[in-house]
């Protein structure tokens, strides 16, 4: 292939212009506060002063220092400038040594010459790192001490949120909200005190996994205790006892009765759970409305801002057919006449301050901002080539040359797709938009005044002459901080941007349902129906306590379903049933007698104990349907799942309860027909050191139950036993002989169990990482103006799609549902409804439960300590990384700027973890301290990340916090309806009808059809969520332990349909009407206002004045791009492409493939939105097309 270009050391005559100096260009754009009395005189930086006042992080600090031992130490030049410098070569290949200095290149505009520019690579390389960390902390969240000239970081301890007012009223309210969410959650967890009380003291769970069984018995699941001999029927379930222990006012009786019961207690724990949500939603309400407004007032007044004498108008006439080289002026101008007409005249002719103009870039900001970063690359690679020539390696120069020649072609690249806006300057293209600053504040407020009423389309139609632009009709409102542009997209058509937030809402809602699907294959995969074994042999046996003395069943019926629903041992193969008299039928389908005739036990007076059935294959059984003769029907039943039949002959002699996995004892519904008794494994197990099981018996088991030896309960409790107070050392392998060897198979059974859950957590908060990144470029897409408009989309899709699929999804894929609306077919194919829970129910708690409350635990540290992993960890390990090979001042700036904190992720962060506390927490009040915690977490390590290891973040304004308030009182809503449908459940949460059960029946259901659906889902006649069951459940609203949450529900309710039906329907029309009164009712007290305002308008500092403390407070206060650290590679290309189309214009060599000085656009006039340079020629100006007032 033919030599690059630049392959030999001899073809960079016009090297030194190109070497600009970043140092020299932040000398002339930025005035720093901390440089002297003089603006433009350079400081001497010594690079120990840089680790004195550096609190940021070690590692970063570190890394610098690490970097400045790798650069070589280049001494100041003499006078000579053509002497070469004697280096140290003890450093790598790619460390560059002092260039011989060649003569100044003139740049011919007129007769005039660009005045010298220090090359970066004339500075030491520690001066060049000093400047490097100097500018992290310039751009940090720091402050300026004015005692000693230095920024400074601010303490993390003492630091308010009032004194972080300065990084933007948006950051401000953040800390606010967390600050005292934390408080409402702590009121609100001494508010539940007492509920979590009862729940403890109960004795209603009782689930193999401990971790299940701690968390379920935190939940209402847990509240009450039945009697030793269990709650036999419906009626002893709900006069269930509230302690199981002696108080001296609350005695346990014999019988089971007792002085407290939970239905006593019921209607205050729901009480208290209303006052504590009322509180939530008044919390709300009050930081919307109040609060809010109050921080915006006091963070203006105590701040100067830009925006405090900044107007935006958005839209303006791109071309001015006779003055567009004079657009500046004739906008000022136009302002000026503004602010001589009206009831208070300003006649100050230096009223307006500075105006900058929006160019129509056609969409192509972020291509020349990409140029701008190869352009940096290709001064970097230049600045390592020559110092390569100088040294004589021949083999770096090469690759050197590659590395330009293929930069450039990327530059080309870029160039080619924009098309005709490489070709034009600034003067040549049109304008979108403007920026008006003026002298005073309170001039802007009198524009903003005369221009109130074409806020509106409808009254902009009749705007008078006089406001008029040009003769185009104008809006005029008040501008968004600097930091708070998007500068590419200010120039895109509004149409357009209405087609693409529409596409990607569409493309957001198909993300979310796909990322659903996933969510939802997970967890229906993790999930299985509560205590279903397989096996071939299943037996019914009586117990002791059952009250009947003989087992006379007319039938029994076996499901695969935890609800007696669907398939069943009418369809499964049979091949004998027995009872402990021998074998009553063979091969018979189904085993059914006549109530009539009673089994040979009960008629020859004999005892039987147990009727078994033995299948041909093996069958998983979640739930049994018995009927009993009507004369002596047992109160309680237990089923045994057996590996086989008892061998012939011996059944007299066989107890299930030795050969068999015992079920948990059930209660049958009724004397005849049980209905749905749900089969679970029996996890009792007795702790007490004295009743161990013995090894070998546990062994003895094991051998006997080989095929499935975890699952069997005398193996399972020996395991627990040994497992009790080191359960992590003793499933962890290796399994040593003995104990641990023994419950090898429960202890990697367990382990699996907790991957299950642990294994579905992290996939969540993994897929929520992905829609991070996916929706960052559909928000990219958007155009948005401005970085709130993008943080409030951005918070608003993040949030949705966290508590889908955290919170909603969760309790969708395991519920049963049965009827599905037509429209909602789809949903069916995301696993939701085809769960196992028609009702929350303890098993509910123990599983669903414990998966919420691990990812909400998670979520506490895995959302706030990875922005701390990356300013301490990772960006000090790239930092080092990097800088061995940035020789140019520019690119160790970027090297050594600190990462940004994105308020829009932590904020859907919080709400996603606010919604999923409020929307559970009233069945398990655990997770009000775990929000307390969250809050307090998040509060200090957000602050610490943001004021030590992040730089300035954007100026957010106040309405990302108020679209987090205004979806605040949705949680508050979906609470009452998860907790009122909680507290509705008489099984969990016994409680009486109050006085609203007459309105709840004219809403949902009658009392009588009431009965009706719930004794049919009772004996397990209707399964599933249905129409009836969901009006039914709607009526359990009413009980005395859900009144209040019925009353705040169907409020919330009632204001959602107003509030939208007002807002997307009516509100096209009443706002103009809205408008129309308040201009009526205030428009004499704004004039007396502005009469008062306009007499005293000295009271807000001139522009000029303040800008000085924007800037001591590290404040952006210029609308334009150059003075935007955001845009600084954007405006370097520009001003590339400016200089090479002047010079092109006047006939000049093209300089096409060379990178130009930041300030030759400067020199030159005209450049992209740059201030002129003091004293610029005027001839030069005028050749350049710059419309630029002198005295400004």
């Amino acid at each position: 292939s033919p030599e690059p270009k630049h392959a030999g050391c001899k073809s960079h005559e016009l090297a030194p212009a190109l070497h600009s100096s970043t140092m020299a260009y932040e000398q002339n754009l930025q005035q720093v506060p901390s440089r002297g009395a003089d603006e433009n005189e350079e400081v001497a930086v010594v690079i120990d002063d840089v680790g004195e006042d550096v609190e940021l992080a070690p590692a970063l600090h570190g890394s610098a220092m690490a970097s400045e031992q790798n650069l070589l130490e280049v001494p100041s030049r003499g006078s000579d400038e053509n002497e070469e410098v004697s280096v140290v070569d003890d450093v790598g290949e790619d460390v560059p040594e002092a260039i011989p200095a060649k003569p100044s290149v003139a740049k011919a505009v007129g007769e005039s010459a660009v005045p010298a520019v220090t090359p970066a690579t004339s500075f030491a390389p520690q001066e060049l790192l000093a400047e490097a960390m100097d500018h992290m902390r310039r751009t940090a969240c720091t402050v300026l001490n004015k005692s000693t000239g230095k920024y400074e970081f601010q303490s993390v301890l003492d630091t308010s949120p009032s004194e972080m007012g300065h990084l933007g009223v948006g950051v401000r309210l953040y800390f606010e909200f967390t600050k005292q969410m934390g408080w409402v959650f702590f009121i609100m967890t001494l508010l539940t005190l007492p509920s979590l009380f009862f729940n403890l003291t109960g004795s209603m769970v009782d689930d193999s996994s401990p971790l299940n069984n701690a968390i379920g018995q935190m939940s209402v699941a847990n509240l009450g205790n039945c009697p030793a001999a269990g709650c036999r029927s419906n009626a002893e379930l709900r006069e269930r006892c509230a302690l199981r222990f002696h108080l001296p006012l609350i005695r346990e009786l014999a019988d089971g009765a007792c002085d407290l019961k939970v239905i006593d207690i019921t209607e205050w724990l729901g009480l208290l759970d209303g006052i504590a949500i009322l509180i939530f939603m008044i919390f709300g309400v009050f930081f919307a409305h109040r609060l809010i407004p109050r921080i915006v007032r006091m963070t203006d007044a105590a701040q100067i801002t830009p925006s405090d004498y900044t107007v935006w108008i958005p839209h303006l006439p791109k071309y001015l057919p006779e003055d567009h080289a004079r657009y500046e002026q004739v906008v000022t101008e136009h302002f000026q006449k503004i602010l001589k007409s009206g009831k208070v005249k300003v006649e100050d002719e230096d009223a307006i301050e500075d105006v900058t103009l929006v160019r129509d870039y056609d969409g192509a900001i972020m291509n020349f901002k990409d140029k701008g970063v190869f352009l940096q690359k290709i001064e970097n690679t230049r600045v390592l080539h020559e110092h390569a020539c100088v040294r004589g390696r021949t083999k770096e120069t090469g690759k050197h040359s590659k590395t330009i020649a293929k930069l450039e072609g990327k530059v080309a690249a870029i160039d080619k797709s924009l098309r005709h806006q490489a070709q034009k300057t600034d003067a040549d293209r049109g304008v979108c938009s403007a920026f008006v600053t003026f002298k005073h504040e309170e001039y802007k407020e009198k524009v903003l005044d005369e221009y109130r009423l074409a806020q509106h389309g409808l009254f902009r139609c009749c705007q008078s002459e006089k406001l008029q632009f040009a003769g185009h009709k104008i809006k005029v409102q008040e501008a968004c901080e600097p930091t708070d542009l998007y500068w590419e997209n200010l120039d895109y058509e509004v149409w357009k941007r209405r087609v693409r937030k529409a596409i990607v809402g569409v493309l957001t809602l198909i993300v979310l349902f796909a990322c659903s699907g996933v969510i939802a294959s997970l967890q229906s995969m993790s999930q299985q129906s509560p205590g279903t074994i397989s096996k071939t042999t299943w037996v019914v046996a009586n117990t002791a306590t059952s009250g009947s003395s003989c087992l006379d069943l007319c039938s029994v019926e076996f499901f695969t379903s935890s609800n007696c629903a669907g398939r069943s041992s009418r369809e499964w193969a049979t091949e004998k049933i027995f009872d402990n008299s021998g074998t009553v039928a063979l091969g018979a389908p189904h085993w059914e007698s006549s109530c009539a005739t009673r089994m040979q036990g009960c008629n020859n007076g004999t005892s039987l104990a147990w009727i078994g059935v033995e299948f041909n294959q093996l069958h998983a059984v979640g739930c049994m349907e018995v009927h009993q003769a009507d004369a002596a029907p047992a109160g309680e039943l237990r089923a045994y799942a057996c590996r086989s039949p008892p061998p012939s002959g011996s059944a007299p002699s066989w107890d299930p309860a030795e050969r068999c996995q015992p079920m948990q004892v059930v209660y049958p519904k009724s004397s005849t027909s049980s209905g749905p008794l749900q089969l679970n494994s029996d996890a009792s197990c007795a702790m007490d050191p004295a009743s161990y099981i013995a090894e070998d018996v546990a062994r003895l088991a094991k051998e006997e139950n080989a095929a499935n030896p975890a699952g069997d309960p005398t193996v399972s409790c020996f395991c627990k036993q040994q497992s009790k107070g080191n359960l992590a050392a003793f499933i962890a392998p290796p399994y040593s002989p003995g104990a641990k060897q023994l419950c090898q198979e429960w202890s990697q059974e367990l382990a699996k169990t907790y991957g299950q859950l642990v294994g579905v957590t992290l996939a969540v908060l993994l897929l929520n990482q992905v829609l991070l990144v996916l929706y960052s470029y559909f928000i990219a897409w958007e155009r948005l103006c401005t970085v709130t408009e993008m943080t409030r989309s951005q918070l608003l899709k993040l949030f949705l799609s966290q508590f889908v699929n955290t919170g909603l999804l969760m309790a969708l894929v395991n519920s049963s549902i049965k009827q599905y609306p037509d429209a909602l077919f789809f949903l069916k194919m995301f696993s939701i409804g085809t769960g196992n829970y028609q009702d929350v129910n303890s098993q509910w708690f123990t599983a669903v439960g414990t998966t919420l409350v691990l990812t909400i635990l998670m979520q506490v540290f895995s959302t706030t300590v990875p922005p701390l992993a990356m300013s301490y960890i990772v960006t000090p390990l790239l930092a080092r990384f990097y800088s061995r090979k940035k020789v140019t001042q520019e690119a160790l700036n970027q090297v050594y700027t600190l990462p940004q904190w994105n308020l829009a992720l932590r904020l859907a962060q919080s709400l996603n973890v606010i919604f999923c506390i409020a929307m559970y927490s009233g069945g398990m009040p655990i997770l009000y301290p775990i929000g307390c915690l969250y809050c307090v977490v998040a509060y200090w390590l957000d602050k610490w990340c943001l004021l030590k290891g992040s730089c300035r973040p954007p100026a957010y304004k106040e309405d990302v916090l108020k679209l987090s308030m205004h979806m605040l009182p949705m949680a508050a809503f979906l609470h009452t309806a998860v907790a009122a449908w909680t507290f509705g459940n008489q099984d969990l949460f016994p409680s009486r009808w109050s006085i609203l059960k007459p309105l709840a029946e004219s809403l949902f259901i009658s009392g009588e059809r009431y009965d009706v659906v719930m004794e049919g889902y009772r004996t397990g006649a209707v399964y599933g969520v249905t129409w009836d069951f969901l009006m039914a459940r709607l009526l359990d609203f009413s009980r005395e332990g859900a009144w209040l949450l019925m009353c705040i529900f169907l409020c919330c309710f009632v204001y959602y349909v107003i509030y939208y039906i007002c807002h997307f329907l009516l509100g096209p029309f009443l706002r103009p009407v809205g408008m129309l009164l308040m201009e009526c009712c205030f428009s004499c007290a704004r004039g007396h206002k502005l009469a008062d305002g306009g007499s005293q308008v000295a009271q807000s500092p001139p522009f000029r004045e303040a800008k000085h403390e924007m800037e001591a407070k590290g404040i952006t206060s210029s609308y334009r791009l150059s003075d935007n650290q955001f845009y600084r590679d954007a405006y370097r290309a520009l001003d590339f492409t400016h200089k090479k189309v002047t010079q092109q214009s006047l006939g000049l060599p093209s300089i096409s493939k060379l990178p130009s000085d930041f300030t030759l656009a400067a020199a030159s006039g005209e450049g992209p939105q740059t201030p002129p340079a003091d004293g610029e020629d005027e001839m030069e100006e005028q050749e350049a097309g710059s419309p630029r007032k002198q005295e400004r």
